[in-house]
């Protein structure tokens, strides 16, 4: 497992140049996650992991920054909660700032990497995009990239948005297992409509995807040198104009990999076409992000 040791200081810069207000108005909470980091390290070096754990808990419900994830989710590995390590190192993955270094990005995903073997992972697709999702009867709030991982085992989805029929599922997971689930609301009181080419319909198993072999997750400590500060860019019309283009194209290379999947249900339970079926989803959930 690899070690991530990030500073926090530089971070809190960046957010307050981006959204001043927002940062003001929690300056309180900034300086008080900030002191519970320092003291979150020193916990975790004495290997004091429980208290390392309160700790970091306590700053991240402050404040969530890449930092904090990242020392939280180590903290949560040492004690074997590996679904929450998981989801909080994809949360630092996913929002390091442009001044960290690619080895402190390897760090995060190798560390994401062996959480993974111990948990299932999830592959969410939902339409509409803004339906609610839960997940043994606890709300889930869906990330951009789609995956939520889970405890191995069976698991109850359910999603509903107004205006739509609710649709409920039962989905197993293995351990260090991914599977694609896609659910397509149906609007209420009409027709039953076909699902698109490749998709999981509602109330069909998902497909699974194989487990990662040993050797290809990351194995091993070091140390991860601390983070660097850099400032948040500011998008104007002209990136935003650049997602939108980009959305389309996922969106057209999400049509072309569904096209390749045959049947009605190609993306059911036990079918040949798992690794389609995850390509079609990660194009699905890039045009996703690019148009959010």
């Amino acid at each position: 497992m690899a070690r991530v040791a990030f500073s926090g200081s530089s971070l809190l810069v960046a957010c307050a140049l981006s959204v001043p207000a927002h940062a003001q108005s929690n300056s309180a909470d900034s300086d008080r996650a900030n002191l519970l980091f320092k003291k979150g390290k020193v916990a975790f070096n004495d290997g004091k992991f429980d208290d390392a754990l309160r700790i970091y808990s306590e700053a991240w419900r402050l404040k969530q920054s890449p930092d904090i994830a990242a020392n939280l989710a180590q903290t949560e590995s040492e004690l074997g909660k590996h679904r929450d390590a998981a989801e909080h190192f994809a949360f630092a993955l996913a929002h390091l700032l442009p001044s960290s270094t690619d080895e402190q990005k390897k760090a995060l995903a190798d560390g994401l990497d062996v959480e993974k073997k111990e948990v299932g992972t999830l592959h969410v697709t939902l339409e509409p995009g803004d339906a609610s999702l839960s997940l043994d009867d606890s709300p889930v709030i869906l990330p951009p990239s789609g995956d939520i991982f889970v405890v191995p085992g069976e698991h109850r989805c359910s999603v509903t948005h107004e205006g739509y029929d609710a649709s409920q599922q039962a989905v197993r997971v293995s351990k260090g297992a991914s599977q694609v689930l896609w659910i397509r609301l149906k609007p209420s009181g009409a027709a039953a409509f076909g699902d698109p080419p490749g998709a999981t319909p509602n109330g069909a198993a998902p497909a699974t995807i194989p487990p990662l072999a040993d050797n290809e997750a990351a194995s091993g400590r070091s140390l991860v040198p601390a983070f660097v500060g850099g400032g948040i860019a500011v998008l104007g019309a002209a990136a935003g104009v650049g997602f939108l283009l980009s959305g389309n194209s996922h969106r057209d290379k999400a049509a072309e990999q569904a096209q390749k999947i045959p049947g009605d249900n190609g993306c059911g339970a036990g079918t040949p076409q798992a690794h389609d079926c995850a390509a079609l989803h990660s194009e699905n959930q890039s045009a996703a992000s690019a148009r959010r």
